[in-house]
């Protein structure tokens, strides 16, 4: 079963996209603002966590289904 769907091309694109967006965000936010606490953990470690494997994850994503049609052709 693979894990990712041949129909959502365009999806994994735009999550790419936002994923970028996002760690962008947290890095401002961890970097010029003086949040202290855990609150700072939990925007940096975790919230980084998800967008850096949500874009790893969309990345990988496009470029089986780029190779599996090129395959086809």
């Amino acid at each position: 079963m693979s894990m990712y769907d041949k129909e959502k091309l365009t999806e994994y694109k735009f999550r790419v996209i936002v994923s970028t967006f996002l760690m962008c965000i947290i890095f401002y936010v961890v970097l010029f603002h003086e949040t202290d606490g855990p609150g700072i953990f939990e925007i940096g470690f975790i919230g980084g966590i998800f967008a850096v494997l949500s874009l790893f994850h969309s990345i990988w994503a496009i470029k089986s289904i780029l190779k599996e049609s090129h395959e086809e052709l």
